[in-house]
Parts: structure tokens; C-alpha cells; sequence
């Protein structure tokens, strides 16, 4: 019964945010992913920048879900869901600084990497391989219409990348516009100070 209660309650927590400020991830960009214990986990952003990540059973019913921020300077842009039962979800900020965060199997805030910033690059979204290797492929585009394919192991080490075009007549696809500030959020502390810590503001050259 406590445990019937308890999903009825986060039931009733998320349709009372989702009917005030959330709406499905952009069409651009991944929002959702199966595990290898078929369970899905899917991304809701909130209108100031937070998420919402719920996980549903095969059956489609909700198991339960986090929400984290918002971060000020930084908006949410893609997530994506390994074998591993991991889940990466991919921020931007302002300056485009990206945030790659690891959530665990119960979507709780595991560990992050921070990139960039990279000039005249803008990371655009996130995917896994489905080998069940579970690395990571973060896509950039560029504003001259280059692509970079990044090649990430499942603890979002840097490994590899490959560049792409520009190819003339050829468009890879909108450019992501930088992040609106929001204001600081409450939640995990960890979570919150992953996104105040930062490499050197200076612009760095893309990884040939």
C-alpha cells in the first residue's frame, strides 16, 4: 500500500508539472532511451531550463523520476540511454560549455564531464551505440557547415572524433542557439555543483 501511495503521489507531482511547465524534448534532439533492463527512461524540460527524467516499465508505467535544476546559463538539449542502464543527459551553456551527465539506473546523478568551449562549434545532441558496448556519439555542428562525431567511452572520456564537410549545397542542420539564463535551482547538490565547475573560459580549437 505505502508503495501504491507513493506512485500515486509522484503520479499526481509530475501531471501537476508537466500541465504547468513541461513539455516533451525538441524534435532535434534525442529525449528518450530503452535500457538493457527494457526500462525507458524519458526527458522532460521545464519552461526555465529544469528537467524532469522519469523511467517506465516495459509496460509503459511510471517507476518513478528526478528533477534537476535549473543551472543558471545552462539549458538542457538531449538525452540518451545505454545498456548499461545509464542514462547521459547533454547540457549547453551560454558560452557553449557542454555538461555530459552519467544518471544511474534509478536516474540519480552519478558523475559529469565538461567540454569546450569549442569556436564556432555548438553541440546539437546525443546517442548510443547499440552493440551494447555502451559508448557515446556527441554530434557538433560548426557555422560553416562541418559536422564532428565525437566518440566517447561509457565513463564520457574524450576518444576520438571525425569532421566532416562542409560539402557545398549540403546542410547539416541548424546551428543550436545558446542556452537562455535561468535562475539557480534547488535539488541535488552534487548535480549543482557539477555545473559551476568549469575548464578555462578561453575558446579552444575542435579535436582534428
Amino acid at each position: 500500500m505505502n508503495v501504491l501511495r507513493k506512485n500515486l503521489l509522484f503520479l499526481a507531482a509530475a501531471t501537476t508539472i508537466w500541465a504547468a511547465a513541461m513539455q516533451p524534448g525538441d524534435v532535434s534532439a534525442q529525449s528518450s532511451g530503452i535500457g538493457g533492463d527494457g526500462d525507458t527512461r524519458l526527458l522532460w524540460r521545464g519552461t526555465d531550463g529544469s528537467i524532469s527524467v522519469w523511467k517506465l516499465n516495459p509496460s509503459l508505467a511510471v517507476l518513478g523520476g528526478h528533477i534537476y535544476g535549473p543551472y543558471y546559463g545552462w539549458q538542457p538539449v538531449a538525452l540518451t540511454t545505454a545498456n548499461n542502464n545509464f542514462s547521459y543527459v547533454l547540457w549547453r551553456d551560454t558560452n557553449n560549455f557542454v555538461s555530459l551527465w552519467a544518471l544511474d539506473a534509478n536516474l540519480n546523478f552519478a558523475f559529469n564531464k565538461t567540454y569546450g568551449p569549442f569556436y564556432g562549434w555548438v553541440a546539437e545532441t546525443l546517442s548510443v551505440d547499440t552493440n551494447g558496448n555502451s559508448t557515446l556519439r556527441l554530434i557538433w555542428r560548426s557555422s560553416t557547415g562541418e559536422v564532428s562525431v565525437w566518440f566517447l567511452d561509457q565513463n564520457l572520456n574524450f576518444v576520438t572524433n571525425a569532421i566532416y564537410g562542409p560539402f557545398f549545397g549540403w546542410n547539416p542542420g541548424p546551428v543550436g542557439s545558446a542556452a537562455k539564463a535561468a535562475t539557480a535551482g534547488t535539488g541535488d547538490p552534487q548535480a549543482a555543483a557539477a555545473m559551476k565547475s568549469k575548464p578555462g573560459a578561453e575558446q579552444q580549437a575542435m579535436p582534428k
